[in-house]
């Protein structure tokens, strides 16, 4: 089964999916429905489902009812938001890093502790206290110390493996951390034998260039990151 997921995956855009074949062939989580005459529902192992294909009878009997979703499919994006009361924000890219080169890392960039859990809150809320605290107790959630012993910029990965939480202070920008905080968690992915992938907001242009500097190639294919509390 999960070989033929990932085939067709791969027949549609390896890039676009690549956060999704990233979860089926480390088997994080599970399929919860697929046909590839229809599409895919995997939810993976922090609870996220993951849905592609498009919008037809058969995959709508499968879509669950509530959660969080990423959802590479604008018409069954649609569905969800219009015809299920799922809500959502503006979409985004999938970037992906597919070469080989592996980045030099920076002695001044470590794992957080927990003692820090509060002040990434503070600086950070687009994902929720949960995921912060779980990133870093996975030591999965890095930041990068001035030799004062600040702080400056923090970034790391999200529940779905994804790249992300990248945050530089006010008084530390425009002098290349998110660049070298980026890298690090590369050279992370590349270390422990998976894919490196962010998911990108249309409208965050900053962002879209840093990706591309670094060689991360975007697929063609846009996502949805939509919510629904259960009933």
């Amino acid at each position: 089964m999960h070989e033929k997921i990932v085939h067709f995956l791969n027949s549609l855009d390896s890039t676009s999916y690549a956060d999704i074949i990233d979860a089926v062939e480390r088997k994080r989580g599970e399929c919860i429905f697929f046909s590839p005459s229809s599409g895919l529902i995997w939810q993976h192992s922090c609870g996220t489902f993951y849905i592609a294909g498009e919008m037809n009878d058969e995959i709508a009997e499968h879509i669950p009812s509530s959660g969080l979703a990423a959802v590479h499919s604008p018409s069954i994006s649609q569905y969800m938001l219009n015809e299920m009361g799922w809500d959502g924000s503006e979409a985004t890219y999938l970037y992906v890093y597919n070469k080989h080169t592996v980045f030099e890392t920076n002695s001044l960039i470590v794992p957080l502790t927990i003692d820090f859990l509060s002040f990434v809150t503070g600086h950070y809320n687009v994902s929720s206290d949960e995921d912060i605290r779980n990133a870093i107790e996975n030591r999965h959630l890095f930041g990068m110390f001035s030799d004062k012993g600040e702080l400056m910029a923090f970034a790391g990965f999200h529940g779905e493996d994804a790249m992300g939480m990248l945050t530089v202070l006010p008084e530390y920008r425009r002098k290349g951390l998110g660049e070298l905080m980026e890298k690090h968690l590369i050279a992370t992915c590349i270390r422990e034998e998976r894919k490196a992938y962010c998911n990108v907001f249309l409208s965050n242009i900053a962002s879209c260039s840093l990706q591309e500097k670094l060689g991360l190639e975007r697929g063609r294919i846009l996502s949805w990151w939509i919510w629904k509390d259960p009933v």
